[in-house]
């Protein structure tokens, strides 16, 4: 197996090879992204104490990948000492490697940064700002809104960012600004030229349930064969067909005979 990426290792790809990042919210699926040599696997939950939970079961299945983790709610942080107070236990004390934030709060991550913790803002389409974008679309479509993606991701780099999630942002903007600066950028859904690709598991493997977004590419119908798996194993059970002799054990027949004769002498239950 290859030994872990570092930050330092994901910075010194830029511009020689595109990084592959993906989420992971369970162990068997931490696994197959460390099998498969994802570079950085991300998770998040909607509570720290959840994501704690999480970051456990991701870990576990890939202790070998960097980890990028939701840091919950950094907009809510009222103070620098907070920010630091909760990044320092992701990363110290769960095994986190990068704070995967969002929210434009520059000072905090510039707080983040002044301390060397290792962070990811989020720039173009924001899905906790959907109302605000008037729903899902592309952000940067015209030159006065491409230019305010070009400060978002400036601010953030100037705070001490290694990087930022581009999201929906169009691809001719995504490239310009991924050649203009030197921390990462990561598209979903801003086009190839950006340092590596953000892609869902749910969208990639098939058990999304919902709407499947333009940028995204099923490999793989898991939830489809799930469904078709529970639907035969059903059909077998009530036909008789399984289990079959294969899938059972068996006593020795003097044991079974010995079992039978003490059966018969034992009362029935009421």
């Amino acid at each position: 197996m290859a030994k872990k990426l570092t930050v330092r290792d994901l910075l010194d790809a830029k511009g020689k090879r595109k990084l592959v990042l993906t989420t992971a919210y369970d162990y068997w699926t931490a696994r197959a992204c460390e099998e498969a040599g994802v570079d950085m696997v991300l998770t998040a939950a909607k509570t720290f104490e959840q994501l704690k939970g999480v970051v456990e079961q991701v870990r576990s299945g890939a202790p070998n990948t960097l980890l990028g983790a939701g840091m919950p709610l950094i907009e809510s942080c009222s103070s620098d000492s907070e920010a630091l107070r909760l990044g320092g236990e992701m990363i110290r004390g769960m095994s986190v490697d990068v704070l995967y934030a969002s929210g434009m709060i520059v000072d905090r991550f510039a707080a983040l940064g002044r301390q060397h913790f290792p962070a990811v803002g989020h720039v173009g389409y924001l899905p906790s700002q959907n109302t605000w974008h008037g729903g899902p679309r592309a952000i940067g479509k015209t030159s006065e809104e491409a230019l305010r993606v070009y400060d978002d991701v400036a601010a953030l780099a100037a705070a001490g960012v290694v990087g930022v999630e581009m999201e929906l942002v169009p691809q001719e903007v995504a490239a310009a600004i991924t050649k203009r600066v030197k921390i990462l950028t990561f598209s979903m859904g801003s086009g190839p030229d950006c340092d590596g690709q953000v892609v869902f598991t749910a969208d990639l493997l098939g058990t999304n349930l919902g709407h499947y977004p333009r940028h995204s590419k099923t490999y793989v119908r898991l939830f489809d064969l799930a469904r078709d798996a529970l639907t035969q194993y059903r059909k077998e059970v009530t036909s008789g067909t399984f289990p079959t002799d294969a899938n059972s054990v068996h006593i020795a027949p003097d044991q079974f005979e010995r079992f039978a004769a003490e059966l018969e002498r034992r009362p029935v239950p009421a």
